[in-house]
């Protein structure tokens, strides 16, 4: 009896994440699920006290 690539397909998918991992290491294969990606950063969000005094040096200007 041989092995097929589709039994072999279907033990890999029932193993943990962490074995598959592991055989994949074993293997010398790199997958793309496993490879980190940079993520953009986001400009963080100002305070509400930031936004206050932003609104208020906004509406002041206007006024004059």
């Amino acid at each position: 009896m041989t092995l097929k690539a589709e039994t072999a397909f279907n033990i890999i998918q029932a193993l943990p994440q962490q074995e598959v991992e592991r055989l994949y290491k074993m293997l010398g294969v790199v997958s793309a699920s496993f490879t980190t990606t940079k993520k953009s950063k986001k400009k963080p969000l100002i305070s509400d006290a930031e936004a206050t005094e932003y609104l208020l040096r906004k509406l002041s200007k206007k006024k004059q």
